[in-house]
């Protein structure tokens, strides 16, 4: 009884269709400099996600939470190829990809802090049947100030 529980479970339970790593440009900065966040993106095999300019489907993105020793600069995109699919053409990533986006640390901040700087990677996966619900997944990156 226990084991088919647990198999139900297993099945009910939300798959993420993606791996999200997030990196930076360099592991130390000094204040007021600006970095490279990064988060690269695999989807699964046969998944899509959408790029910006999808109609009525969630656009993947990266949403850092605000801090105010940070000031963060706009999600740069790769270049998304258009997926057709009953008459429909949308921009879709199908392959793996890194979403980047620059952020400057405060000029205030003191040498020898370690900011740990958290978001979240939102986005709605598709296979060629079935489109899945709108997800989230926790990204967070770690920055020495000099």
């Amino acid at each position: 009884m226990a084991a088919l529980f647990l198999m139900l479970v297993a099945m009910l339970a939300p798959r993420q269709h993606i791996t999200v790593a997030a990196s930076t440009s360099a592991a130390s900065v000094k204040a007021g400099a600006k970095v490279t966040f990064a988060v690269d993106v695999v989807p699964d095999a046969g998944i899509h996600v959408y790029a910006p300019g999808a109609k009525e489907y969630q656009p993947i993105s990266v949403t850092i939470a605000p801090r105010p020793d940070v000031t963060v600069g706009r999600v740069v995109y790769p270049k998304s190829e258009m997926l057709s699919f009953d008459g429909e053409s949308v921009p879709v990533f199908q392959k793996p990809f890194r979403l980047t986006q620059d952020v400057t640390i405060a000029k205030s901040t003191k040498p020898g802090t370690t900011l740990t700087v958290v978001g979240k990677v939102d986005y709605q996966a598709c296979d060629d049947k079935v489109c899945f619900i709108p997800a989230s997944l926790p990204v967070s990156w770690t920055i020495a100030v000099k």
